[in-house]
């Protein structure tokens, strides 16, 4: 997020908000005059006595210019700064300008001490009224202005933060039958997640289901802020990885919540990847029927993806996510900051779904990424944003659609079918998620080629933009009758039958195909069985 500058004349209560503002973000605050009064030595009051007003001005510039380069903090300023358009030029280049304004009658009361203020000395009104006209002006002009004349610190600080919540974050509405819930897309959005959960009406009682990589990368800060809000965060603690998706990781998840006396107001915040998500998604589905989830997915897959449209489950007899249900999050926010903390290798395995996306229903998107992919791949948070954005725009379409994946939903398993045969023949090591899927998808665009659904300028296209993310299009040495038995472990096997959704064109898909097991022996290599048995299998 962008900083908070605050400016307005003297007595607005600058410093007051700030204080208040910076507690809630978990975020530095700077008071321009105390730095000032550092770095000289002297009050400023013994500034202008001893130096002058043009002096005092310089070593404020020098500290704006300073603080204008800080990251995540409210900047309260001097009630002058504003007479300098390079002071302001500064902080708005990373900042937003909130300007607190009051009537001259409400700033005399307030300046009780104005005898002692430099500029106010003699006519303490007169010159508070002077003032103010020769600076109204340069205090309007601001991207929001506040009234401070009745309202108390705390108030102010909450209409920053509903501005905030609007300017920050670009909002993508999921709609089903009986709720909406919003999924959020910004860089640096974390400390808003209590302006969620007080909209939500959400009891005190908070768990933070996450592990502690993910803490180390900034999701403690979470802890602090939910406290300045009046929460009461509790920090449940899992390890990183698939073994924590377990009957027993869930047992022990729902004693620390009873033990905690948490209750059906309570709220759950997963902190993290898919499998603090699932994890955290079916402990908030089945304590006490349901109580309030919201997802906070830190890895690229899962905020494109997994986060979005309700699927949870646990691992359990060695099959994956055997043990889960549908149960929507209440809200989805998605920080772009977190990205900047994963490996190279998982940022492009994130990625093989956002071009999965793009394939099946954004031709736009895929457009985007043949011109964006290298910004996406440095990181920039613009592009970022907007891939994201777009993600979670399409995967609320084809869950409102579809929301328990009985027909339309089933679009988003291209590259799923062969990808989760390759990852188990694998024995789910040596490749990551996304490279199984960006395999899957290469090898799926061929089948539909074979089967004359698309041309080979679109394979090729799709193709080419996989590799140029660095990410496989070719089946790698895993054993070829290992990838036949897990495919007659799928679970869109029906009556023997696999129903694969095909490529059609560059945002587009056929939803079922039925692909004769030759043309697959021939794609895939190997010799596979006549005819594929179908065998009980969950939802991925």
């Amino acid at each position: 997020m962008r900083n908070i500058v605050l400016i307005g004349f003297m007595g607005t209560g600058k410093s007051a908000v700030g204080q208040i503002l910076a507690r809630r973000l978990g975020w530095t605050f700077i008071d321009t005059d105390r730095r000032v009064e550092t770095k000289e030595r002297a009050t400023v009051a013994q500034l202008f006595a001893r130096r002058g007003e043009e002096y005092f001005r310089r070593s404020e510039a020098f500290v704006i210019a300073e603080a204008a380069r800080k990251r995540d903090a409210v900047i309260a300023t001097g009630g002058g700064v504003v007479l300098r358009p390079d002071n302001m030029r500064r902080l708005r280049e990373h900042g937003w300008i909130v300007s607190l304004t009051a009537p001259v009658d409400v700033l005399l009361k307030r300046l009780s001490d104005g005898e002692r203020r430099p500029l106010l000395r003699g006519d303490v009104r007169g010159n508070i009224a002077r003032l103010l006209d020769q600076r109204r002006p340069l205090y309007r002009d601001a991207d929001v202005l506040i009234d401070v004349s009745v309202a108390s610190p705390e108030r102010v600080a909450d209409v920053v933060f509903d501005f905030l919540t609007r300017k920050e974050r670009r909002t993508i509405p999921v709609r089903l039958d009986e709720r909406t819930y919003p999924v959020h897309v910004g860089d640096g959005i974390l400390p808003l997640v209590p302006v969620d959960l007080a909209a939500l009406g959400a009891g005190r009682k908070v768990a933070l289901l996450t592990h502690r990589n993910i803490l180390r990368a900034g999701g403690d800060r979470l802890q602090g802020v939910l406290k300045s809000w009046g929460f009461e965060p509790v920090l449940l603690e899992v390890p990183a990885g698939e073994q924590s998706k377990s009957l027993a990781y869930a047992g022990a998840l729902f004693t620390r919540l009873a033990r905690g006396r948490f209750d059906r107001h309570s709220a759950l915040v997963a902190l993290g990847g898919g499998v603090v998500g699932d994890l955290g998604g079916f402990v908030a589905s089945a304590y006490m029927r349901g109580i309030r989830l919201i997802q906070v997915p830190t890895t690229l897959l899962a905020m494109v993806d997994s986060s979005i449209g309700g699927k949870t489950g646990i691992n359990h007899a060695r099959v994956k996510n055997l043990v889960g249900a549908f149960y929507q999050p209440s809200a989805v926010i998605a920080d772009v900051r977190f990205l900047a903390t994963l490996p190279e290798r998982e940022l492009r395995s994130g990625i093989a779904e956002v071009i999965k996306t793009a394939v099946i229903g954004d031709s736009d998107l895929f457009e985007f990424l043949e011109e964006h992919l290298g910004a996406v791949l440095r990181l920039d948070t613009k592009a970022l944003v907007e891939v994201i954005a777009r993600c979670a725009a399409f995967k609320a379409r084809i869950v409102e659609t579809d929301e328990g994946e009985r027909g339309e939903r089933q679009i988003l398993n291209y590259g799923h079918t062969i990808g989760h045969a390759v990852e188990a023949a694998a024995g789910f090591r040596g490749l990551t998620h996304g490279e199984a899927v960006a395999i899957g998808m290469a090898l799926e665009a061929r089948l539909a080629q074979r089967l004359g659904l698309v041309n080979g300028e679109t394979v090729d296209r799709q193709n080419t933009l996989i590799a140029r993310a660095g990410l496989p299009v070719k089946l790698s040495a895993v054993s070829r009758q290992a990838v036949w038995r897990a495919l007659a472990l799928d679970k869109k096997v029906r009556d023997g039958v696999v129903r694969w959704p095909m490529l059609v064109g560059i945002g587009q898909l056929r939803r079922e195909q039925e692909v004769p097991d030759a043309l697959l022996a021939e794609v895939l290599g190997g010799q596979g069985p006549r005819r594929l048995r179908a065998q009980p299998q969950p939802a991925r």
